[in-house]
């Protein structure tokens, strides 16, 4: 097997880079709408989806229902992102490049299925890694502040 040439490696290192963006960004909401629920309702949601009805719920409440609009957004948005963030999470990473330059990333994971695990697999280019990282970070950024916002205006942090 050949040393990867210098340009290889860059885009092995963007990509690692990225991913780590992805995977970070996601997980500040997944603190974010766990924290709310903590502070409101003394509970802890584990799973992803029970995180997103307690954040729902709490925009249900008098109290809360000016962000109401904003929280379901923030909460509906970041299912967008749930694909993306498992296989940057758990894929299996592999560069193919051709002779002239051209790349391509790989990624492969397992997921459960009826009958047990299958292997499921992605593919993009350093592009549109870049494109998924700043429409996540611009997302989590209008994320933050509406958490700002909500825990200044409402005194959550006491």
């Amino acid at each position: 097997m050949d040393e990867p040439e210098d340009w290889q490696k860059a885009l092995i290192n963007e990509s690692l880079y990225l991913r780590g963006r992805i995977v970070a960004s996601y997980s500040q909401i997944e603190f974010l709408l766990a924290d709310i629920s903590v502070k409101l309702d003394l509970k802890f949601p584990y799973l992803i989806k029970d995180r997103i009805k307690a954040a729902k719920r709490i925009g249900e409440r008098q109290q809360f229902a000016m962000y109401k609009g904003e929280l379901d957004k923030v909460c509906d948005e970041l299912l967008e992102f749930d694909e993306i963030r498992n296989y940057m999470s758990h894929g299996f990473l592999t560069l193919h490049v051709d002779r002239i330059g051209n790349h391509q990333f790989e990624y492969r994971m397992y997921q459960r299925g009826p009958e047990g695990f299958v292997l499921m697999g992605g593919t993009t280019t350093i592009e549109r890694l870049r494109a998924a990282a700043r429409h996540m970070t611009e997302y989590v950024e209008r994320a933050v502040e509406l958490f700002k916002r909500i825990y200044a205006e409402q005194k959550v942090e006491k």
